[in-house]
């Protein structure tokens, strides 16, 4: 009964992927300050087809699990090459207009946040004494 449920995510992502590939409003504001601007649409057109294809990979699984007994080769060589096949794209074109290969933003503490913020104000300010 497992493929149920495999068909039913892989399908939600491919829904999901398709969403945020026409209408980047539904990524929300997730990654906004963590790329630039004017790259913000195309990187959720980016990782709405990473959803897309790792989706249609889940669900071809799924539906193909529900029909036949697949052999864990089977399982392995799908989820390893289509899920390598979906995520490729969408580090190269990072790695190209954003200077990082990792597509999702990295959270940063407000603590170290602040601390930074601090530092640079504090620099700023050493600056603008020495001009004088």
């Amino acid at each position: 009964m497992f493929f149920g449920f495999q068909l039913t995510l892989g399908l939600m992502m491919v829904f999901y992927g398709y969403s945020v590939m026409k209408n980047p409003r539904v990524w929300g504001d997730q990654g906004r300050r963590a790329v630039k601007a004017e790259h913000f649409e195309e990187y959720c057109r980016q990782n709405g087809l990473f959803f897309l294809k790792a989706g249609c990979v889940v669900a071809v699984i799924g539906a193909l699990d529900a029909l036949v007994t697949l052999d864990a080769l089977l399982y392995a060589l799908l989820y390893i090459f289509g899920l390598a096949f979906a995520f490729y794209p969408l580090t190269r074109w990072c790695k190209a207009n954003e200077g990082f290969t990792w597509p999702w933003p990295h959270v940063q503490s407000e603590k170290k946040r602040i601390k930074e913020l601090r530092k640079n104000q504090g620099s700023q300010e050493a600056q603008e004494q020495d001009k004088k």
